[in-house]
């Protein structure tokens, strides 16, 4: 089996807010100044919150690991971003052309429709993915380990915890790789993404789900 750990990073589209329908301030409100902070506090969460939407979001990274060596593709413009998905587009499929499975830690929920649609936005030819949890070929390593309460849905980080991979420390938590085109910090990105590419391996691994290629 011709397998592939894959795990995205992505931020909000630098125009996003003009995307987005203005927001209004609680009715109960009727301080001018409260009115305002309210109207801007909505606006910071919704433009927060559109690094993980499918139309507003721009790739900062794509890495993948084949199980011995790890790839991360950085995407600090858009043409980085295009070269990563038609680099991508190339490695998820064997010699042969066939798709390989891919493996991710909610993939199926985010990364693969976030590649896809990134590259339908930004004019990429790149493969249709299966997400389907029973009819594809690719594993969602979070789909696997939930069970059917939606409330005991774990971080990758909790399985590193609970698993005792202490040797895995991540860099960066989500909101500051969500921000590297403010800080600059590309190399703190790179690392926890490798850090995400390696925990999903393991966790692949423990979960027997992994065939070496």
């Amino acid at each position: 089996m011709n397998m592939l750990v894959l795990d995205i990073a992505t931020a909000a589209l630098p125009n996003a807010a003009d995307y987005l329908d203005p927001p209004h301030a609680d009715r109960r409100l009727t301080d001018p100044k409260k009115i305002e902070a309210d109207i801007a506090a909505k606006a910071a969460d919704r433009l927060a919150k559109a690094g993980l939407d499918l139309d507003l979001s721009r790739l900062t990274a794509i890495g993948l690991h084949n199980g011995v060596n790890a790839t991360v593709h950085l995407c600090r413009t858009e043409a980085e971003e295009r070269a990563a998905l038609v680099a991508t587009a190339v490695a998820i499929k064997d010699p042969q052309g066939a798709l390989k499975t891919i493996v991710t830690y909610n993939g199926h929920d985010f990364d693969l429709p976030c590649l896809m649609r990134r590259a339908r936005h930004l004019g990429v030819s790149f493969p249709r993915l299966s997400t389907d949890r029973y009819k594809s070929i690719n594993y969602d390593l979070l789909a696997e380990l939930t069970d059917r309460n939606p409330d005991r849905r774990r971080s990758l980080g909790f399985y590193v915890k609970r698993l005792g991979w202490t040797d895995l420390v991540k860099p960066l938590a989500g909101e500051a790789e969500a921000r590297v085109h403010e800080t600059g910090d590309w190399a703190g990105l790179e690392a926890s993404v490798l850090h995400d590419l390696t925990a999903t391996l393991r966790l692949a691994q423990w979960w027997g789900i992994w065939r070496a290629t």
